[in-house]
């Protein structure tokens, strides 16, 4: 039986793009919030689990999940249907986020519920699902997430590590620090358990070849054994931030 990678924000530019590279050695539950993926998937035609092209690469083929990360039932229902195909999930890849330079600080004032919203989404959504998924499944079976080399990969951002002047962008860079920083307490939690948890925080996803040199640094500490680590990957140009 194939290992099961939980990919959230698989309609995004990266999610798919993860979902791709890891198509090979994993089945995909691939969560969306409104878009649906542009993913070969049980919605678009029936499901097969584990097809290549005539070329002999995989096809990103995933079982897609419509879900809003920020509603407990929404997280619960996700990891029942998860569990319910596939009867594990052996890797979370937290993708999803709200990408968007909502204001300066000073401009808190100004912005409404975009702060808090922007908050809930990057920093306190992927833990709660994090943590739905333990509670349900990996706490119960040490043994087994040691071997299967289980873990959590949240993808952050260069923006939770440095100052952009005059970019309007802290309130997404704090959300994705204080995501940074509660990755390294789960990675802490998690470590009796044989789960690792690890941050990912690739520059500007500018061009595909950006986007895929993301999607292998993923890969690569799904296949690893860090944990507990804020990984940085810089791409060719060194600009603002994504």
């Amino acid at each position: 039986m194939r290992p099961v990678c939980l990919v959230t924000g698989s309609a995004g530019v990266l999610g798919r793009a993860v979902c791709a590279a890891l198509a090979r050695d994993y089945d995909l539950v691939a969560a969306y919030h409104r878009e649906v993926p542009k993913l070969a998937s049980q919605l678009s035609w029936p499901y097969e689990p584990d097809p290549v092209r005539g070329d002999g690469a995989p096809v990103a083929r995933a079982y897609c999940v419509q879900a809003d990360l920020t509603q407990r039932a929404d997280v619960r229902r996700l990891v029942e249907v998860s569990l319910a195909r596939f009867e594990r999930i052996d890797a979370l890849v937290h993708c999803a986020a709200d990408t968007g330079f909502h204001g300066a600080v000073t401009e808190l004032w100004e912005l409404d519920d975009h702060a808090d919203q922007q908050m809930r989404i990057n920093s306190v959504a992927p833990f709660l699902l994090t943590s739905a998924v333990f509670q349900n499944l990996w706490k119960h079976e040490p043994l087994e997430n040691a071997r299967h080399n289980r873990s959590v990969v949240f993808v952050s951002s260069f923006s939770s590590l440095y100052v952009y002047p005059d970019s309007r962008q802290s309130i997404y860079a704090a959300s994705k620090a204080a995501a940074n920083m509660l990755t390294l307490y789960a990675a802490q939690e998690l470590a009796p358990y044989s789960v690792r948890a690890n941050a990912f925080c690739p520059n500007r996803l500018s061009d595909q070849a950006a986007i895929d040199r993301a999607a292998q640094g993923i890969q690569e500490l799904l296949r690893g054994a860090a944990t507990g680590t804020v990984a940085e990957q810089r791409s060719h140009a060194e600009g603002a931030s994504g």
